[in-house]
């Protein structure tokens, strides 16, 4: 690629804010602690910092059998988690497509559907642990209320719906009562099964990357200032920074925004989200069009686009001749080249995005200043089981959190990570 080209290109990536020089590390973690910061003292923040009144600590008695629903944005699952030595094993485990999804849907359907898949594992179970993804205000009492659920969800009747109580009213009318019933974040599910698979570790924090994103820790409830009288005690908060605003736009995301649900929420969400990076890269690619910087052939193909879905990113980046349909419409090598800076550039905003957050989760627990003692993060999600993603974010975390930060962090991955830690949580919770 020419020079010429090439500051072009420089230009076109520093537009769409998908330049390292438009995504500082230090200057974004600092927005993520100062708005985490906010929310503490009760002032207007885009992530709520909620506190669940969870101990993210106790005993796991063997044997004992824990029925855990999982509920996202894609599906139902159940399954059956015994602990032996603290070693856990998942059985029983069935799902179903979430209500909402492909339908309108009130929450009722949802406790329903969650409740149907459950009966079946009541006989051996008194614990049961429901998890969720989003952001939920809990009530201190052992239950809370969902704030919103996501784009690609269309639920109704969930304003002012304490979720255990209605779980609790459809397993009593099918005769299930005296339930130990608790409600846990999945980031705090997260950590807390780090913690199980990984024990002995100086700290604990989580993270769900994928088609959501949130993070997770323990913290004393008297740093939530704006709730008077809260317990001084341990206990998992959730940050709920799907919602973080504080993000540069560019010109690629500004359509993108305009044409989905709530334009200008969830701008972290729909910066990092592997349901958005696929069409991310599209516009990205269509303002290359614009400016010239594609052929003829390649930019007709690429404004014939509609959507583009991640897979279809990943497969160009891994072979970019013969790499399904990118590699097709990139047919001459310049397009190529435009095509492979383009993509690499999304992903790296994308890992930068979550590095800062999780950066700012560090500064704010101080976790992981002795580099022999490293504090664990629990981490989860389809973004994880991405190489291209997850190996950008933990060189990041080696090249800043750590080298710039000061902070030691070790990603803990590992199978079925929400239903272990919310069977934990359920066992610690009785």
């Amino acid at each position: 690629m020419d020079t010429t080209t090439r500051a072009q290109l420089d230009d076109l990536l520093r537009s769409c804010c998908v330049s390292p020089d438009t995504m500082d590390l230090r200057t974004m973690t600092q927005l993520f602690l100062a708005q985490m910061r906010v929310s503490l003292y009760g002032g207007k923040s885009s992530i709520p910092m909620l506190p669940t009144f969870l101990k993210p600590f106790g005993p796991l008695p063997d044997g004992q059998p824990v029925a855990v629903a999982e509920i996202d944005d894609r599906d139902v699952r159940v399954s059956l988690v015994t602990f032996e030595d603290g070693t856990p094993t998942l059985s029983d485990r069935d799902s179903f497509p979430v209500p909402g999804r492909e339908y309108p849907a009130p929450l009722e359907d949802l406790i329903f559907a969650a409740a149907e898949l459950l009966e079946p594992l009541l006989d051996r179970a008194k614990d049961v642990a429901l998890c969720l993804p989003f952001p939920v205000s809990y009530d201190g009492k052992g239950d809370g209320v969902i704030r919103r659920f996501p784009g690609t969800m269309t639920v109704s009747d969930y304003e002012n719906k304490p979720v255990l109580n209605i779980l609790g009213g459809e397993l009593a009318d099918r005769g299930f009562e005296n339930l130990n019933l608790v409600l846990v974040s999945e980031p705090n599910a997260v950590q807390l099964a780090a913690a199980v698979v990984n024990p002995g570790q100086s700290r604990y924090q989580g993270i769900t990357w994928g088609s959501n994103i949130d993070g997770g820790f323990a913290a004393p409830g008297s740093i939530i200032l704006r709730w008077l009288g809260i317990p001084g005690d341990l206990m998992l908060m959730d940050c709920g920074f799907s919602s973080f605003e504080q993000v540069p736009f560019g010109m690629a995301d500004l359509p993108k925004d305009r044409d989905c649900y709530g334009p200008g929420l969830d701008l972290l969400l729909k910066t990092t989200s592997t349901d958005y990076l696929g069409d991310t890269f599209r516009l990205v690619m269509i303002k290359a069009a614009e400016r010239k910087l594609l052929s003829f052939g390649c930019s007709r193909d690429i404004l014939s686009l509609t959507t583009l879905d991640l897979d279809s990113v990943l497969a160009f980046l891994n072979d970019p001749v013969e790499g399904g349909t990118i590699a097709h419409f990139c047919r001459e090598p310049e397009d190529r080249e435009v095509g492979l800076i383009v993509a690499n550039a999304v992903l790296d905003r994308a890992a930068r995005l979550v590095c800062a957050m999780l950066s700012a989760m560090a500064q704010f627990g101080g976790v992981g200043k002795d580099a022999n003692a490293p504090a664990c993060l629990g981490a989860w999600g389809t973004a994880l089981e991405v190489p291209a993603l997850k190996d950008r974010l933990e060189a990041l975390l080696g090249a800043f959190t750590r080298d710039v930060l000061g902070h030691h962090i070790t990603l803990c991955t590992a199978p079925n990570m929400p239903a272990v830690g919310s069977a934990a949580a359920a066992l610690y919770n009785r």
